[in-house]
């Protein structure tokens, strides 16, 4: 089935009768998940600033409309709507052209328009129900909590955030930053979002050398028999693609 016919094929699964796990389309990825994230699930995706958590996010976006037939919509605090366009046409996402046929959404929220993302959350919701979306990228949890000025007040705010993405019913990523230990036995992301996930993947960047390589690593995801193995990470001219099957490099 070519991109173009499924983009245009009306939708004909009912939820109930959808398979239970959600493919993202990365190379490398699903295979280590048992076929893709559960459908309806909230998922962390924990690294450090510049680690690739913002493209692994937009392209489970793309191909869950250029693959699947899916819907996706994206929610920034960090990035301009336009630069993150323009950025993703390097990989070949053609993110305007899908937004012009409604089966990609975003929208775009200043670091300190929080509020107004609360007071907008039925608008979203509005466009979730009409527009079956199925995939949601709230990037980035850290941006959203940062702005909360005590731990108390950001705790409240963050598990707020989880009961709406919750009700939306869309199967979310949620990239945050995190500090990663030097031997690669931890991982931390930031506000103990992790506990209220349903799963948590850590992109680790080490510096090999005179060369810095990345890898990510299955935490936990629940219900699954996910691999424990980290799995090598490059960013090419076509996005993220991982080699599960390559050893990273020894501890």
């Amino acid at each position: 089935m070519g991109k173009e016919q499924a983009m245009k094929e009306p939708k004909e699964q009912s939820v109930a009768s959808k398979p239970s796990r959600m493919p993202t389309g990365i190379t490398g990825l699903d295979g280590m998940i048992q076929g893709g994230l559960e459908r309806g699930s909230i998922n962390v995706l924990a690294g450090e600033a510049g680690t690739g958590k913002s493209i692994l996010s937009l392209q489970f976006l793309y191909n869950g409309v250029t693959k699947y037939n899916d819907t996706s919509l994206y929610i920034t605090f960090e990035e301009k709507k336009k630069s993150i366009i323009e950025h993703m046409k390097q990989f070949g996402m053609n993110i305007d052209e899908l937004e012009r046929k409604k089966r990609f959404f975003v929208f775009e929220y200043s670091p300190q328009e929080v509020d107004k993302f609360i007071k907008e959350g039925s608008t979203i919701e509005k466009v979730i129900r009409d527009n079956g979306v199925d995939r949601l990228v709230f990037d980035s949890i850290t941006s959203f909590a940062v702005l909360h000025e005590t731990e108390q007040k950001r705790r409240a705010a963050i598990v707020q955030l989880i009961d709406i993405l919750k009700k939306w019913g869309c199967t979310t990523l949620l990239p945050s930053e995190a500090t990663m230990t030097a031997s690669l036995g931890e991982v931390r992301p930031r506000f103990g979002i992790e506990y209220l996930a349903d799963s948590l993947f850590a992109i680790y960047s080490v510096r090999k050398g005179d060369i810095r390589e990345a890898a990510i690593e299955v935490i936990k995801m629940r219900g699954t028999a996910h691999s424990k193995k980290l799995a090598p990470l490059k960013i090419t001219n076509e996005g993220a693609v991982l080699y599960p099957d390559q050893p990273f490099f020894s501890r």
